[in-house]
C-alpha cells in the first residue's frame, strides 16, 4: 500500500510539473506573439510618420468568434469588466441581440461589440482608436492586452489596424499613390497584388514578406493595403494605410 501511495504521489507531482511546464510554454508563446504584433503595429506608426501629416487617426480592431453553450451575456459582461470597460448594454442590431460598451482606457477610445449569431455562437469586435501620436504607446500596450484577454475568453481573435491622415498633395489620387509607392520601396519590400481605382480613389494591396500578419484574398495573401482618396472638403488627399487590410472608410 505504501508503494502504491508513493507511486501515486509521484504521478501527481509529475502531472503538476507538466502543468506548470505547459503553462510556462503557453505564456512564452503568447508573449512572443504579442511582441510580434506590437512590432508590426510600430511599423505602421513609422509609415505614418513618413507618409502623412498630423493629425493622424489610428484604429485597431480585434475580432473573432466565440462559441459556447453558456450565457453569452454573462460572457460578454465578464470580458468587458476584465478589460476595465463599462458594463455592457443590450441592444438589437440587424435582428441580433448585441451587447455593447463604449468607454476610454489610457486616453484611448474603446468600442466593445458582442453580437449573438446563434444560440451557441457570437461574433466579437473590439475597436481601439487614438487621435494623436501621443497616444500611440498606450495603443500598442492595449493592443497586446486586449488580444490576450479575448483569447483567454475563448475567442479566436485576429487583429487589423489602419492609420489615416492627410497630405498636402492637391493632385489626383493616382499621382499621390505613385509618390507613396516610391517611398515604400525604400522602406519595405512591398509587392503589389491587387488594385482598385475610381474617379477620386486609388487603393493598392501588397504582399510584404517581412510582415507576418496576413489575410487570404482569393488564391493569394495580403499583408498591407494603401488607399488615397481626394477629399473635396479639405482640398487635399487623405491617405489610409492598413495592416493587413483596411477595414475603415477611406
Amino acid at each position: 500500500m505504501k508503494t502504491a501511495a508513493k507511486w501515486g504521489a509521484l504521478g501527481l507531482a509529475g502531472m503538476v510539473l507538466l502543468g506548470i511546464m505547459y503553462f510556462q510554454f503557453w505564456n512564452s508563446i503568447t508573449k512572443v506573439k504579442a511582441e510580434a504584433d506590437q512590432s508590426e503595429l510600430r511599423t505602421l506608426f513609422n509609415l505614418g510618420r513618413q507618409m502623412v501629416k498630423e493629425p493622424q487617426r489610428v484604429v485597431i480592431k480585434w475580432q473573432g468568434t466565440w462559441e459556447g453553450s453558456g450565457d453569452a451575456e454573462a460572457a460578454a459582461q465578464h470580458l468587458s469588466r476584465s478589460l476595465q470597460l463599462p458594463s455592457v448594454k443590450e441592444v438589437e442590431e440587424n435582428g441580433h441581440t448585441t451587447y455593447r460598451a463604449i468607454g476610454e482606457k489610457d486616453a484611448v477610445n474603446v468600442r466593445f461589440n458582442w453580437q449573438e449569431i446563434s444560440g451557441d455562437q457570437s461574433y466579437v469586435i473590439i475597436q481601439l482608436e487614438a487621435q494623436t501620436p501621443q497616444q500611440w504607446d498606450s495603443l500598442a500596450d492595449l493592443q497586446a492586452e486586449f488580444g490576450e484577454k479575448m483569447r483567454d475568453a475563448g475567442i479566436d481573435a485576429k487583429w487589423n489596424a489602419a492609420l489615416q491622415g492627410h497630405v498636402d498633395d492637391r493632385t489626383e489620387a493616382a499621382d499621390t499613390m505613385n509618390r507613396i509607392e516610391g517611398q515604400l520601396k525604400g522602406i519595405l519590400d512591398a509587392v503589389p497584388k491587387e488594385t482598385y481605382q475610381d474617379d477620386t480613389t486609388v487603393s493598392n494591396a501588397y504582399q510584404v514578406p517581412s510582415l507576418k500578419t496576413r489575410v487570404r484574398s482569393g488564391d493569394t495573401w495580403l499583408n498591407m493595403q494603401v488607399a488615397v482618396h481626394e477629399d473635396d472638403v479639405r482640398g487635399t488627399n487623405r491617405v489610409t494605410i492598413g495592416l493587413p487590410v483596411i477595414t475603415i472608410e477611406y
